[in-house]
């Protein structure tokens, strides 16, 4: 399925041949396979730019650079907050996917962000770990730091663990 929901396009089969790779894996192979495999990134993290910095399975944490594109931009040049909430949700559930394992799918029931100052420039670092999972609820915590390294928002998230499947 294409991204127009199509049958058949060349994004439906690299999209495709990105899930059947992680399935089964554990953390550390999703950790891997995140670093390694550009293919690993979904559509929607790669059309913010993403680009992995950090993976780390043991702690449930990951850091992701995103691009700041003129058209994430609001009317004062800054960083608009809808795209900070996406980059920050992104990395917050790979974080969590790290140590849960790749086998599996976090979709957010519920996310804070509390926005603490301004974001311009080129790039952004988002920062996201699992702070404690259950058997179905996992508890996220992260943050979005300038090229300065400061932090600019903060989020905490709760979403739900369920078994990654091939198709939608």
């Amino acid at each position: 399925m294409s991204a127009d929901g199509a049958p058949g396009s060349v994004a439906s089969s690299e999209l495709e041949e990105a899930r059947a790779a992680r399935v089964g894996l554990d953390g550390a192979g999703f950790a891997r396979l995140w670093m390694e495999d550009p293919r690993a990134i979904p559509p929607s993290a790669r059309l913010l730019g993403c680009r992995p910095l950090e993976a780390d399975p043991e702690r449930g944490f990951c850091r992701n650079a995103f691009a700041i594109k003129p058209e994430f931009c609001n009317p004062l040049g800054g960083l608009q907050g809808g795209f900070i909430a996406a980059m920050l949700d992104d990395t917050m559930a790979v974080g969590a996917l790290f140590k849960i394992g790749g086998g599996y799918v976090v979709p957010t029931l519920e996310i804070k962000i509390s926005y603490q100052k301004p974001v311009s420039g080129s790039e952004v670092i988002a920062e996201g770990w699992l702070v404690h999972a259950g058997r179905k609820i996992a508890f996220l915590e992260g943050r979005l730091l300038d090229e300065a390294g400061e932090v600019c928002a903060r989020a905490s998230a709760t979403a739900l663990i369920r078994e990654f499947r091939k198709t939608v």
